[in-house]
């Protein structure tokens, strides 16, 4: 009888063994998947952070260059190289020039508000 209950006692020894492994195994694995989809996670914000780095390095690389220098000056400053003519276009009048007597006409243009274009340009027979 006493290797009855031995035997008993062995197999619910056992039993809760293996079910003590199985939990510690499970919690391990969940541990694993955790850290795998973190570690995702941050390579995907490394790659990120890569292509922003890049385009802040091409941002100061521009902001160096001669031609941002050139136009700030052209716009801020009202700066313009030697080699430029500058040219003022006033809106409402076209100058035109004819080929026979170098003479230019002046022909004014009529101001239409961009609603008026529209309701023209959908309502009024051409």
């Amino acid at each position: 009888m006493q290797k009855k209950i031995f035997k008993k006692a062995l197999f619910v020894a056992i039993l809760a063994l293996i079910i003590f492994i199985s939990t510690k195994i499970y919690q391990e694995f969940d541990k694993k998947n955790k850290i795998k989809k973190e570690i995702e996670a941050m390579e995907v914000q490394a790659e990120k952070i890569g292509k922003e780095n890049l385009n802040i390095q091409e941002k100061i690389a521009y902001l160096k260059s001669r031609d941002f220098k050139e136009k700030e000056a052209k716009e801020k400053l009202n700066l313009q190289n030697p080699d430029e003519n500058l040219v003022v276009i006033k809106p409402g009048i076209i100058s035109e020039i004819t080929p026979e007597d170098n003479s230019p006409k002046k022909q004014v243009v009529q101001q239409i508000s961009n609603p008026l274009k529209w309701w023209k340009y959908f309502f009024e027979n051409k």
